[in-house]
């Protein structure tokens, strides 16, 4: 199609796309006007006779010659294209390769980036005629940049592909040469450090544009790949937790496959998928690590039948088990059953210290689970340096009155700036049952205290009764809630639990809430909500609005463990969210060898009151015990948060350490000391998502100026990419007169009026 519009307008469409149209004969306005009546004049005068006597078609006769001779006029005046071109041989071009392993990979008989290496030869009739037109700097790139010699092209060999970068490191080698653009070859996969915000200012400010050439196919099928794992990156031995595994899925669906997990060399898991007809998959995993230390796990889904690819089918993640200060303080109001069998499940926990406060009649305590005798000696803490020494805070059957309200303003701080995990359970002095309607407290729970306007006049807000408990399909997946392992073995354990008694009515669901688990009212079929938790500042709150989960374990066998199990781990999953004093962590957990790796510390007083001034002291531990500083400067986006950078240089497991310190008064004081883990691989990343990326390739081309290419038409480029409008453009003027069709279409005309005048009788 392109050479047919090439022959009848004898340039290519890039021509008329880029260029501006002007006559190059101009004449004033005025001028133009009486040439135009004159020649209409002219067509209409030797016909003025046939146009009242003879049929309407006649009037083509007249339209015919005028529209011949508007041409012949338009000829005349010299229609041309003007385009900005750069002047041959005075522009340097940058050719930039990506030399990664994605470009490596084998889309059929041969490597994706094969075309390219042909490309550019010496003596291939593409780059000759790129170098008539520019002096060429040939470039290529992976994690750095460097110059390819002749003898020595692309090897694909690159564990990243740092594209910012390589723009970054061309305009610096050519700051004081006139750069006449940039083609790019790659498949756009970028996984590099970003910094494309600030390429692109400099980009645009030279107009420089860069030309982008896609590579590689733009759907890898058949092909099963693994794209993502999600796991906490901090747990306390012995808590259960779900890894999950997302895969995407082209050209198998409905297929089965099996997904391993491998810790170092053990494989300790190995479970059936079935794939769905749908382009993406979720695979939940459930872990339990039993003892401390760094766990690196390795996902792996078992290659298929002639997959594409298999290098994308794994996924590394990395899990700091250790113990943390695990202080839970529990409020009761009043001996019940519920206080009893809680803290009975807890006993037995060596990863949980349950501290308990127990009133027993007005001003007096029972306090259970503490180490020192002034622990909690004056009832509920006063300040915010005591609460906030807990992790995670549980508020049993105790009316709102019990607090003051500086008291539950600490409450919402507890949460909101602490971090903390914060639990209410249901009970006769709960929720609306004991008027913490528009209070701290409310407002930092899921739920609203006031039940609906609609509810029937026996509702109370304390219900008994008899009810069932359902999960939620969240609550199924929910690392809480595991009494079983696999999804089907926890429905059927959960279907199995004995009803409840008692439940609190509230309001509606706050906006951000997930309800985990509901009640079913075997008496009126009514269903409300059980189990809901929600977000809430730095931390979590969650409302369990029943006082009889003891059922669960007077109701079964002696040895059934689900009672217990329940609730450590809704206390685990509580205290394992909350925050230290001082916590560093990097932006990932999973990096390439020398990518730059993004650290941020946050610094809190014992009040966690965030702290600007701290001295950090941040180190790079690398896996041979080579330590290396790591710079983290205070930023103003947050008032306790410091940011860094550090760049791994060795393979295998990282550690970052910091302590931080500071002035009170004029004593020196630690705010305390923090760890996070990465693990640096080689290359891997590379197999992943390394499709073509058209989308950016595309909005790379189109915000410098420049134009998007595949390889079916990078064979127009060298003629294409001369035609820059920049700082050293010089003005092109293409004729338009001679194009063919000019000539087919006065052609045309001259022969319909020839033909109108036969059969209307002229000759």
């Amino acid at each position: 199609m392109e050479q047919i519009f090439s022959f009848l307008f004898k340039y290519r469409p890039f021509h008329f796309r880029e260029g501006e149209f002007l006559f190059q004969w101009r004449l004033e306005a005025w001028m133009l006007a009486i040439l135009v009546c004159a020649i209409l004049l002219a067509a209409w005068l030797p016909y003025r006779g046939w146009l009242g006597r003879t049929a309407s078609r006649a009037w083509i006769l007249p339209a015919a010659r005028a529209a011949f001779l508007l041409g012949i006029m338009a000829l005349l005046m010299r229609p041309s294209l003007v385009l900005s071109t750069l002047a041959p041989r005075e522009n340097v071009l940058a050719l930039l390769v990506d030399n990664s392993l994605s470009m490596g990979i084998s889309d059929g008989e041969t490597a994706r980036g094969e075309p390219v290496r042909a490309l550019l030869e010496a003596g291939s009739p593409w780059r000759q005629g790129l170098e008539d037109r520019f002096r060429l700097l040939r470039m290529g790139f992976d994690a750095e940049s460097r110059l390819l010699r002749e003898d020595a092209g692309p090897d694909w060999r690159g564990s990243r592909t740092d594209i910012a970068g390589a723009l970054r490191d061309v305009l610096t080698r050519n700051r004081h040469e006139a750069l006449g653009g940039i083609v790019l070859f790659s498949d756009g996969a970028d996984n590099g450090i970003g910094g494309f915000k600030e390429i692109l200012a400099d980009l645009q400010a030279r107009r420089i544009p860069v030309h982008t050439v896609g590579v590689g196919p733009r759907v890898l099928e058949p092909d099963l790949e693994l794209t993502q794992v999600s796991l906490p990156r901090i747990l306390v031995p012995e808590t259960r937790t779900i890894a999950r595994v997302t895969l995407r899925v082209n050209g198998y669906q409905g297929r089965e496959s099996r997904l391993e997990v491998w810790e170092g060399n053990s494989l300790i898991q190995d479970q059936e998928v079935k794939l769905p007809f749908s382009q993406t998959a979720l695979v939940e995993v459930p872990l339990t690590p039993r003892s401390r230390g760094i766990r690196i796990y390795r996902f792996r889904i078992r290659p298929l039948d002639d997959e594409a690819l298999q290098e994308n089918n794994e996924r590394s993640a990395v899990l700091h088990v250790r113990d943390l200060e695990n202080r839970i303080l529990y409020v009761e109001g009043r001996p019940r059953w519920e206080y009893k069998f809680i803290r009975s499940a807890v006993s037995g926990d060596r990863h949980l210290r349950l501290e308990s406060l127990l009133r027993t009649a007005i001003n007096k305590y029972y306090r259970q689970g503490i180490e020192e005798e002034s622990t909690l000696a004056a009832g509920f803490p006063s300040t915010r340096e005591e609460l906030f020494s807990y992790r995670a805070l549980v508020v049993g059957s105790v009316e709102s009155s019990f607090f003051t309200y500086p008291q539950m303003e600490m409450l919402r701080d507890f949460v909101d700036k602490r971090g903390g995990g914060f639990l209410m359970l249901g009970g006769s002095s709960s929720f609306s049952a004991g008027e913490y309607q528009n209070t701290p407290v409310e407002e930092l729970l899921p739920v609203w205290m006031t039940p609906d306007e609609d509810m029937a006049p026996s509702d109370t807000l304390y219900r008994r009764g008899s009810a069932r408990v359902e999960l939620t399909p969240q609550g199924l997946r929910h690392p809480a809630l595991q009494l079983g392992a696999g999804e089907a073995v926890n429905r059927r354990q959960w279907e199995e639990m004995p009803d409840l008694k008692d439940w609190n009515r509230v309001g509606a669901l706050k906006p951000g809430a997930t309800v985990l688990a509901r009640l079913q009212d075997a008496q009126d079929g009514t269903d409300v909500p059980l189990m809901v938790f929600q977000r809430y500042g730095r931390g979590l709150a969650m409302a369990f609005l029943t006082g009889s989960s003891w059922r669960w374990q007077m109701l079964r066998e002696h040895e059934d463990r689900s009672h217990q199990n329940f609730w450590q781990q809704v206390l685990r999953w509580l205290v394992n969210a909350a925050k230290d004093p001082v916590e560093v962590e990097t932006e990932r957990e999973i990096y390439s060898q020398g990518e730059e790796v993004k650290v941020q510390a946050q610094v809190y007083d014992p009040s966690f009151n965030p702290v600007q001034s701290a001295r950090l002291a941040a180190t790079l531990v690398s896996p041979s015990g080579n330590e290396t500083g790591i710079e983290l400067d205070w930023s103003p986006r947050d008032g306790g948060i410091y940011e860094g950078v550090t760049r791994p240089r060795e393979e295998g497991l990282h550690q970052v350490r910091l302590e931080a310190e500071g002035v009170r008064g004029a004593n020196p004081v630690s705010y305390g000391a923090g760890d996070a883990w990465f693990l640096a691989e080689s290359g891997l990343r590379e197999f992943h998502d390394a499709n073509r990326k058209v989308e950016f390739l595309n909005w790379l081309a189109r915000e410098t100026g420049g134009h998007y290419y595949s390889l079916d038409d990078v064979g127009n480029l060298p003629e294409e990419v001369s035609y820059v409008e920049s700082h050293a453009s010089i003005p092109q003027t293409l004729e338009l007169w001679d194009m063919p069709a000019n000539f087919i279409l006065l052609a045309a005309l001259l022969m319909t009026e020839w033909v109108m005048w036969r059969r209307l009788g002229g000759i």
